[in-house]
């Protein structure tokens, strides 16, 4: 059985200009019972609208929507009663604990008192928030309250789980315990799962993974069958003693060919319809480079660069051509942090951190929930005086 089925979905928006934007254009899709199932796609691409459409939470403006047999357009609040949907900012009510999130939740479901004991002990269990029933949910992680989340969305228990990006801002190991509760749930309860993620090693676990772009989907398939589409045009190559990865990325972008280019451990990973051969940047440097496989991303940028040079769209990667080639050793320092510390009372938030970034430089500070970037984020800017330690900016 399919719990979504889709022909020439169709949705506009009127504009205030009287303009119409074409969110979906003539979408056509089936989504089975019992799978995971990834819709993935840039920012715009419609994943919310369709999101939205198959809640029964917008009306479509041609073709035809179905969801769990039923037809979304005629039976909205039937369609609504057999499913859960989380959106990007799920309402959680922060002043209340974690069991009282769930007490309300199970009340606006109606779910029976004698069932809740159980499918509490459960939730809990699945998302290990047993130990902070007594919590507030302010005062919960990124990735805690998104698991608190999901767990108010499976109060009752739905034929269909829609989750709308719902790891975005979450740390890495949140992320990774959030994708093993969804495979868990469609392991051992046969629930069907349709989500957006705009993370491609999330679509990757995935058994079937749409990819959207301005409205219509570009290709749908098993992540292999997605990965295969860059197949035989991957390739790495390694700077250059001295020169930094961006400064051979922009270079490799400015030439013909290349649908995307990414630093990736020490190496700059690029895919090319041609022979890297030919490439001046490689003859010029003196460089070979290397092929490689291919992964669901490239298979994914594949797609969108091929259906942006058909419509005449200028890839963004393609303005990033012009950054100067110079070594970072050579240029200013813009920010330099030296032994920083904060302290909140007991609680050390940031504890001799040291560091410095060159002008030109992307400088990325990567750490789960609570390990202090937003504090060290605070005292760059002067909205937050350090405990000890020295930094400047500029």
């Amino acid at each position: 059985m399919m719990v979504i089925e889709a022909k020439g979905l169709t949705k506009h928006f009127l504009q205030k200009d009287g303009e119409t934007v074409e969110a979906l254009r003539g979408v056509d899709l089936s989504v089975p019972e019992g799978r995971l199932t990834a819709l993935v796609g840039p920012d715009g691409a419609g994943k919310t609208t369709l999101m939205r459409l198959i809640c029964g939470l917008m009306t479509k403006t041609a073709g035809e929507l179905s969801v769990v047999g039923l037809d979304v357009t005629e039976h909205p609040q039937a369609v609504q009663d057999l499913l859960s949907y989380m959106p990007q900012k799920f309402g959680l009510y922060e002043d209340l604990t974690v069991q009282e999130n769930l007490d309300l939740y199970a009340d606006l479901h109606g779910v029976p008192q004698e069932l809740r004991a159980k499918r509490f002990a459960h939730l809990l269990a699945m998302t290990e928030l047993a130990p902070f029933t007594g919590r507030l949910a302010g005062k919960l992680s990124g990735g805690m309250k998104q698991k608190l989340g999901l767990a108010c969305t499976l109060v009752r228990s739905p034929k269909l789980l829609l989750l709308d990006e719902p790891t975005v801002g979450v740390d890495p190991l949140s992320r990774r315990e959030l994708w093993q509760i969804l495979q868990q749930l469609v392991r051992e309860e046969h629930l069907s799962v349709f989500v957006s993620t705009a993370y491609m090693e999330e679509a990757a676990l995935c058994e079937t993974v749409y990819v959207l772009n301005r409205g219509r989907f570009l290709k749908a398939g098993t992540p292999e069958e997605l990965r295969s589409v860059a197949k035989g045009t991957c390739y790495a190559v390694r700077p250059p003693e001295g020169m930094p990865l961006r400064s051979l990325q922009s270079r490799l972008l400015a030439e013909h060919g290349i649908l995307d280019a990414v630093p990736s451990g020490g190496v700059v990973r690029f895919i090319l319809r041609g022979n890297p051969q030919e490439l001046s940047t490689l003859a010029t440097l003196d460089l070979a480079a290397t092929p490689i496989a291919p992964r669901l991303e490239d298979g994914f940028m594949t797609l969108l660069k091929e259906d942006a040079a058909k419509s005449s769209i200028l890839p963004e990667t393609a303005k990033l051509g012009a950054f100067a080639a110079t070594s970072l050793e050579e240029a200013p320092v813009e920010i330099e942090v030296q032994d920083l510390v904060r302290k909140f009372g007991d609680f050390t938030a940031v504890s001799h951190t040291s560091f410095a970034v060159h002008r030109g430089e992307v400088f990325g500070l990567l750490g789960p929930n609570g390990a202090g970037k937003p504090t060290t984020f605070r005292m760059l800017c002067g909205l937050l005086p350090a405990t000890s330690g020295r930094l400047s900016v500029a």
